[in-house]
């Protein structure tokens, strides 16, 4: 499957590049999801005057939590950041 360049090249636990494309397509969805509900979260957060400092490690401090519950390791996410 060709990569296009605007979407992020998904990797797996052992840092390899995800090619299935049903995997692939509910990824996206599923950031697509969420890029929605947090672009909502934000204009409501920045209307009611919420720093944005405060919005960003807010939302980080949720990711954590959320990655934390589902079982996903701190070297976990770590993988594809450099």
């Amino acid at each position: 499957m060709k990569h296009h360049p605007d979407e992020p090249v998904w990797l797996d636990r052992d840092g390899q590049p995800i090619s299935c494309t049903g995997k692939l397509r509910v990824l996206r969805e599923n950031e697509e999801e969420l890029r929605q509900v947090l672009r909502d979260a934000c204009a409501d957060a920045l209307l009611m005057e919420v720093g944005p400092v405060f919005l960003r490690h807010h939302m980080e401090q949720i990711l954590a939590d959320v990655m934390a519950e589902s079982g996903v390791g701190e070297a976990a996410g770590k993988e594809g950041a450099e």
